[in-house]
């Protein structure tokens, strides 16, 4: 047991460059400074640990569904005093099973070229069907939430199911799901400027947590990208990670 969570360990603080490292500590330390003494520690942790799952996402780490996992968890929580019932439902009864199934699934196709795991393309007829499943789904569930009387339902309804598809996809390890992800965050990011505006909150840590996603999943987009991109055009490499 100790050997395996050295070996996990060792892995998954692996194939980090300096700039990496760089950005990670950065962002960990301009979230809590300004958080700090401004938010609750539960919104501090949640925002800390969504950043972390965002970043080693992006690294294609196992880490990603660690902290996935514990920040869904606190998030729901936040959501839950905000009246954002749509991000409630899909943290506690989407987000944490499928964190589970991620870092399993994960493990599986781990890629001991790049110490990280394998990635791929969405094919263009799949992504059209999801196109079409994911709008008729957003429809009926903003509905659902306006009969539950929530706050910015249908805004509320979009980010759920577009965040519940984009796990799946990454849990697929598809780099198509970083692009949902940049929907995701620019409307989560106007979701939380909300309380603000009507005078009801300042989520300070949340809202700096998703201005931080919108940003590394832009970043992470191309990163995988030219990932994927190196492996298709080098033969040694795309055998060595099927």
């Amino acid at each position: 047991m100790i050997t395996r969570l050295k070996t996990f360990i060792v892995k998954e603080c692996s194939n980090w460059t300096k700039a990496e490292i760089i950005y990670l500590v950065a962002s960990l330390a301009i979230i809590t400074s300004l958080s700090v003494n401004k938010d609750s520690i539960i919104a501090i942790i949640a925002a800390l640990t969504g950043c972390l799952a965002a970043i080693f996402a992006g690294k294609a780490k196992l880490g990603a569904f660690f902290f996935g996992f514990i920040n869904s968890i606190l998030y729901a929580y936040i959501s839950y005093k905000y009246q954002y019932y749509g991000e409630v439902m899909v943290k506690l009864f989407v987000f944490i099973p499928l964190n589970i199934i991620g870092f399993f699934s994960w493990k599986r196709h781990f890629d001991n070229y790049y110490n990280e795991t394998t990635k791929r393309r969405l094919p263009l007829k799949a992504a059209i069907l999801l196109l079409i499943f994911t709008t008729i789904a957003t429809v009926i569930y903003g509905f659902i939430l306006r009969e539950l009387d929530g706050a910015l339902p249908f805004v509320d309804g979009v980010t759920t199911i577009l965040a519940t598809v984009a796990l799946v996809l990454c849990i697929k390890r598809f780099c198509e799901h970083w692009i949902l992800w940049i929907i995701i965050n620019c409307i989560n990011i106007y979701l939380w400027v909300a309380p603000f505006l009507a005078g009801t909150g300042k989520p300070i840590a949340v809202l700096l947590m998703w201005i931080f996603y919108l940003i590394n999943s832009i970043v992470m987009y191309v990163r995988w990208l030219r990932l994927v991109k190196n492996i298709q055009e080098t033969p040694q490499l795309k055998e060595e990670t099927k």
